[in-house]
């Protein structure tokens, strides 16, 4: 009960603040009465920040915020990364398996869309790569991905399987998935906030899916940023995000070329950057996840109408809606998730999905009593993963839709161990 979102914890700021306060009235000498001010204000600014973690239940656990603030469980990039075939040693980083939801190898398709009039899927080649059980745990890696295209240089974060280790992959390129973050928010969310990298572990040692790098790029320099846009005069974040974090990944890990093994996804704003760079970039990506999303350049017009100096063109050409519309060649896959509990998320999907449907068949998940926040998120991820992996690798693809429970996967999963230390 005394984590950082337990009622004895908040209850305690509470008695706390009320006691200083009681000092602050109380007391006669001047340096006892500013000492219990400066407390007061210090302990109502932390009350604050845990009245909107416990809103948003960034950190439900004292572990995860401690990993996040001391980058537990990952390990620095070195270049013996990118060709070691050492095995891995077992790091029991599922603590919380049992609590993990499991996604079926294909998702559930209940209700099918309408048939859509006109079918232009992207061509996913069948990949020669299983989805078998194995042992061992996947690698968190931090690193720098310079951006030789957009002059971007931003800190990112790098999931390798198991299989990537193993001597029997020696010789693997693997598929990858980029993953990016909201706004506001950051890279480390991916890892620390909603435990992707105990979800994928858990995943794939089980079997259910098979081995793919996930990168997570940072998306925006600074307090907030502009929905992954390249800005007129500005930061090319488009061009960062979809050409420099690829020639990155390529040069220093064993992935696949961009192209129909390559998914990305995001969550709310991230959501829409994945949408609109993989209709930006037909060809680049096979297939697309969005939780939370939206899909027009007006429902962010106060960002995006200053980014493009409410140009209609710039607009235009960075609507995902539009885009999909308007879309000659063929489509990647979509997998769109959205919460019962939130209206505005309700509608955006809703609308997207029908314009999409016009072309293809999509993969929806609706997660019942689910906000804009993480437990929602959390308790999607086990399905957009299985999606993601069945699409990447040319198996049979999800569609309909997919009802969550909001329980299922919304505890935060145990902060993960340390990696152990790569030597040459």
């Amino acid at each position: 009960m005394f984590e950082p979102t337990g009622w004895v914890f908040l209850g305690a700021l509470v008695v706390g603040f009320g006691g200083l306060l009681f000092w602050l009235v109380k007391t006669r000498h001047l340096a006892l009465r500013m000492t219990a001010g400066v407390l007061a204000f210090a302990l109502s600014t932390l009350f604050g920040a845990a009245l909107v973690n416990d809103n948003y239940q960034y950190y439900t656990t004292w572990n995860a915020l401690a990993a996040d603030l001391t980058s537990h469980g990952t390990v620095s990039y070195t270049a013996a990364m990118a060709t070691s075939n050492k095995t891995l040693t077992h790091l029991d980083r599922r603590e919380n398996a049992g609590d993990l939801p499991a996604a079926p190898s294909v998702p559930p398709s209940p209700t099918p869309n309408p048939t859509p009039t006109t079918t232009t899927l992207v061509d996913i080649p069948l990949l020669g790569i299983p989805a078998k059980p194995t042992t061992g745990s996947g690698r968190v890696v931090r690193l720098d991905l310079p951006g030789k295209r957009s002059g971007i240089d931003r800190r990112a974060f790098v999931y390798l399987p198991p299989q990537y280790f193993q001597p029997a992959y020696a010789n693997t390129q693997f598929p990858v998935l980029e993953l990016l973050h909201g706004d506001p928010g950051d890279a480390s969310g991916w890892i620390y906030g909603l435990g992707l990298a105990q979800i994928l572990d858990h995943q794939i040692d089980s079997g259910r899916i098979g081995p793919m790098v996930v990168v997570m790029p940072t998306t925006f320099s600074g307090a907030h940023g502009q929905d992954c846009v390249d800005a007129p005069h500005g930061p090319l974040d488009d061009t960062y995000l979809t050409l420099d974090v690829a020639d990155d990944m390529a040069a220093d890990f064993r992935v696949l070329p961009p192209g129909p093994h390559w998914g990305i996804g995001g969550l709310s704003d991230g959501g829409f950057c994945a949408a609109n760079l993989a209709l930006r970039h037909l060809g680049s990506y096979g297939a697309v996840a969005s939780m939370d999303g939206f899909y027009s350049t007006q429902a962010d017009l106060a960002v995006l109408g200053k980014v493009f100096s409410q140009d209609g063109a710039g607009l235009r050409a960075n609507d995902p809606t539009a885009l999909a519309q308007s879309a000659s060649g063929p489509l990647p896959r979509f997998w769109i998730m959205r919460g019962t509990r939130n209206n505005t998320d309700t509608v955006a999907a809703g609308y997207f999905e029908h314009v999409i449907s016009a072309r293809e068949k999509t993969m929806n998940v609706v997660v019942e009593g689910g906000t804009h926040t993480p437990p929602a998120w959390r308790a999607a991820l086990p399905s957009l993963l299985a999606w993601t992996w069945n699409t990447l690798s040319g198996g049979p693809v999800g569609c309909g839709q997919a009802d969550i429970p909001l329980g299922v996967g919304g505890k935060h999963p145990a902060a993960p161990p340390s990696s152990p230390s790569r030597k040459a």
